[in-house]
């Protein structure tokens, strides 16, 4: 594949909960906006945003579908196939299942619900009325992160500062990371000594949150090579959003490649 500096490694379709789109739609809208090639990470959450339990994955509906966009978008486009894992510490056995699957290219590791003394509640349904009550949160948060980092079975490390989404960006409360620094710094390096890949995510409004400028600079200085940068997006009308602003700091902060993973193996793609 030539250079480029347009791969959107983190990209939803209705094969996801909370999403409507077909693939087939969101590559070809992908193509419009300009993308040099797409990962698709559809959700599997061992613990799914309602709290129950998800033994397993059923990968079938994630082959249709991706058979289907692969005949409408033809050949020349990159159009990749990966997972978005979720929640991986409610049940390390049902995430290794997952991974069974031969044809995979790319997993993420991402966190989205509170651990089981939190009932399991996702972050995005929490009304934060409080510094406390964020901080509360982002205590289990991080602690589910380490367990994550440690477990390691994934490709790219996603969206670090997730709750902060609602946090800071919806609710109005006044957080940082700086509480976690230290946990942060030693997740980083974690990554950086297995060649592990930090995700910078434009979260679907490509407005790229304020922490990842400090997580770029921390996971260079740490020895980090691996970055992925992906929109998070569910809609056609998110498609794109915000990846020239992320290639951009990645120059930045020292990054000139961005790893393309394919059958799990990363491929260097020059930032141009």
């Amino acid at each position: 594949m030539a250079n480029g500096c347009m791969i959107d490694a983190h990209i939803h379709s209705s094969v996801s909960f909370d999403s409507d789109t077909p693939m087939r739609d969101m590559a070809l809208a992908s193509i419009e906006k300009g993308v040099e090639g797409i990962c698709f990470t559809d959700h599997y959450d061992v613990i799914d945003s309602g709290g129950k339990f998800v033994p397993e994955y059923d990968w079938s509906f994630a082959h249709a579908a991706h058979d289907e966009a692969k005949k409408a978008v033809g050949e020349g486009f990159m159009l990749n196939f990966g997972l978005e894992l979720g929640n991986a510490p409610a049940g390390f056995s049902a995430a290794e299942g997952s991974l069974n699957e031969p044809d995979i290219d790319f997993v993420l590791g991402s966190i989205h619900n509170a651990s089981a003394r939190l009932a399991y509640k996702d972050y995005y349904y929490v009304d934060y009325t409080s510094e406390e009550l964020c901080y509360f949160y982002l205590d289990d948060y991080f602690s589910q992160l380490e367990q994550l980092v440690a477990w390691g079975r994934f490709d790219s490390l996603a969206h670090v500062p997730y709750p902060l989404r609602y946090m800071v960006e919806r609710d109005k409360q006044p957080i940082t990371l700086e509480r976690y620094y230290e946990r942060i710094d030693a997740m980083l390096l974690h990554l950086a000594r297995n060649d592990k890949a930090l995700e910078v995510n434009t979260g679907k409004t490509g407005r790229i949150m304020p922490e990842y400028p400090y997580l770029l600079e921390r996971f260079h200085a740490l020895g980090g090579k691996l970055v992925t940068v992906g929109t998070d997006a569910h809609s056609i009308a998110q498609t794109g959003l915000g990846l020239k602003g992320a290639y951009e700091l990645l120059k930045q902060k020292g990054f000139s490649s961005v790893a393309c993973f394919k059958r799990r193996k990363p491929e260097m793609i020059r930032i141009e």
